[in-house]
């Protein structure tokens, strides 16, 4: 046998060794980056923090937890809201990875957990930064509470490695007449920037706002 000849069957039984490694190695790698967000999370959770024996959102969290998220249903009534922003460490300019989000509102009637559903109603869910401090979900627009004494907003809590889980000013939408003067004149005072969003319809019928965060020193 020439040496061609032989090197031609080395090459190709190490061309067929690596082909049967290389999804190996793509789970392994997988299952690497899976464990690092894993790790991540877990450290996040253990900043969960209780309101009146209750735990507020952040412990709750899901593993699958990503950056976007859809709180609603097609089929829900009410109209169908797009927010997104991007959360910034204390300085307001570095975007901030890794900050679980959580949030929660009211139906189209201004009422949360009905029928057995969590006291924070159906709408809830969580969302977790991604490298570039970036962050988005869908929804339908919240109702006020059924007595109209305070506007129409959403719930939200932050919580990273290193800070305990806070509450931050509450989302809400410009023109509604029931936000008040103390609202306005607090608004960005937990969380930066101006939480009174100014919603724009979108070809689609979609109601879209931009929303950023701003951290605050532990």
């Amino acid at each position: 046998m020439d040496q061609a000849t032989e090197n031609r069957r080395e090459f190709l039984k190490r061309a067929s060794l690596a082909a049967v490694a290389f999804p190996l190695l793509l789970n392994c790698q997988s299952d690497t980056l899976a464990q690092k967000s894993d790790d991540v999370l877990s450290l996040i959770k253990k900043n969960a923090v209780q309101t009146n024996g209750e735990w507020n959102g952040a412990k709750d969290a899901p593993k699958d937890v990503s950056w976007r998220t859809v709180l609603s249903k097609d089929a829900d009534k009410g109209e169908k809201m797009l927010i997104s922003g991007t959360v910034f460490e204390t300085d307001g300019k570095t975007p901030a990875p890794n900050v679980l989000i959580y949030l929660y509102h009211t139906d189209i009637e201004g009422y949360y957990g009905r029928n057995g559903e969590h006291r924070h109603g159906r709408y809830r869910g969580w969302l977790l930064t991604d490298a570039k401090g970036k962050y988005e979900f869908q929804t339908i627009k919240p109702a006020p509470y059924p007595e109209n004494r305070f506007a129409a907003h959403i719930h939200t809590t932050i919580t990273t490695k290193t800070l305990k889980e806070d509450w931050i000013d509450n989302y809400l939408f410009e023109g509604d007449r029931l936000i008040s003067s103390r609202e306005r004149e607090t608004a960005g005072k937990k969380g930066g920037f101006n939480p009174i969003l100014k919603l724009e319809k979108d070809t689609g019928g979609i109601w879209r706002a931009t929303r950023d965060i701003q951290l605050w020193s532990a």
